[in-house]
């Protein structure tokens, strides 16, 4: 059969560990929306700052059912069922145990992709770091070999969205007394080259007109003995200021987050919401940081600074 023709260059044993660690990781979704429902009958509260426009709509049922869908959904969906930002759901002992059980099985499901990526990296000639580097920004957003896309068409999982697949659900600690979002700004991943390296990134940019201009810049006023560095911007990041009751004593503590959180208490704890200031047009004024980087790129279009001398 095609499906087959198309895998057989994968140990059957890969492609039997990718699609029964995927079932497990279903089933528990399931387990896991079930168990959010029965905590809505047992009075267990949610907010979710996002959906709607007052506090009556970012506690509805309409609310958790949203939260529900964003935290076991795992397929690629349509821009009007995204996944949230925030959110907070209370929930009872069985229900932790449920997601506890849920993120080792997204463990485990991820760890089936990395086996097959493995695979396909040691049996092909392994890319050059440049081209790791180029495809870095893709990858991260869910990228998928030829071999992992056939694995997953033949277990008939081709459209999981893996970001989804991969993300925790974060378990808040017990006794959860504040909790408040904020978010981390104006920060970039920085990505250090040598001028040989930074030649053949250049070189091998898809864009032909962007690589031969890039060629140029840097071999004409950039010193073959300097290093440079490839600035990434990142997005505006997630993170959870929070206080927890431990012993009774009052511990603070900060965490990045991703998506809907789980206090495990019937009680909603102290909370406050602050939207993403990356889409508000006015900032509070902040002092510039002194940085190692020049202040305009050599190359705008590959992100490419040189260091200050």
């Amino acid at each position: 059969m095609p499906r087959q023709t198309d895998c057989k260059a994968l140990p059957h044993d890969l492609i039997f560990n990718l699609s029964d660690t995927f079932q497990k990781m279903s089933e528990l979704g399931f387990t896991v929306a079930s168990a959010l429902e029965s905590d809505h009958i047992a009075g267990y509260p949610v907010y979710v700052p996002t959906h709607g426009n007052n506090d009556t709509e970012h506690t509805s049922h309409e609310a958790r059912r949203v939260a529900i869908r964003s935290m076991t959904h795992l397929t690629i969906q349509p821009s009007s069922h995204r996944t949230l930002d925030a959110g907070i759901v209370c929930s009872s002992p069985d229900t932790v145990i449920a997601v506890s059980a849920y993120n080792a099985a997204k463990d485990a499901f991820k760890q089936a992709v990395l086996d097959i990526r493995r695979f396909q990296k040691s049996s092909s000639t392994s890319a050059s770091r440049i081209s790791r580097l180029i495809e870095n920004e893709i990858r991260d957003k869910g990228y998928r070999s030829e071999k992992l896309r056939r694995a997953m068409n033949a277990v008939r999982i081709a459209d999981l969205d893996l970001k989804r697949c991969y993300t925790r659900i974060r378990i808040m600690p017990p006794n959860l007394e504040v909790f408040s979002w904020t978010w981390t700004t104006k920060h970039a991943r920085i990505i250090k080259l040598n001028h040989e390296e930074a030649l053949v990134m250049a070189s091998e940019w898809p864009d032909q007109r962007i690589a031969a201009i890039a060629v140029d810049l840097i071999a004409q006023r950039c010193d073959p003995g300097a290093p440079l560095a490839r600035k990434i911007p990142l997005p505006n990041q997630l993170r959870a200021n929070f206080a927890y009751r431990k012993d009774g004593e009052i511990i603070r503590a900060s965490a990045p987050i991703s998506g809907v959180v789980v206090a495990q208490q019937k009680d909603m704890p102290r909370k406050l919401w602050r939207p993403d200031p990356g889409a508000s047009k006015s900032q509070p004024p902040r002092l510039a940081r002194q940085s190692s980087l020049e202040a305009k790129p050599i190359v705008d279009a590959l992100r490419l600074y040189r260091y200050v001398r």
